[in-house]
């Protein structure tokens, strides 16, 4: 992976990181924060299947027995 790459994904990284411990260390209720974070999480999912073009599996989705 070029050096150019590799900032970028340490950047994305880093910043979901900071943002989730935004999130975690915010004066909200946590039954708030866990539905904001929920809100969060599935348009970035949705943001993700429309740039790959394809559908993302749910932890749902599965069957772990």
């Amino acid at each position: 992976m070029k050096t150019t790459g590799k900032i970028f994904l340490t950047f994305l990284g880093g910043a979901a990181a900071g943002a989730v411990a935004g999130l975690l260390f915010a004066p909200e209720k946590g039954e708030t924060t866990r539905e904001l974070l929920a809100e969060k999480g599935e348009e970035l999912k949705k943001t993700l299947e429309d740039a790959l073009g394809t559908n993302i599996a749910s932890s749902s989705d599965f069957n772990f027995y």
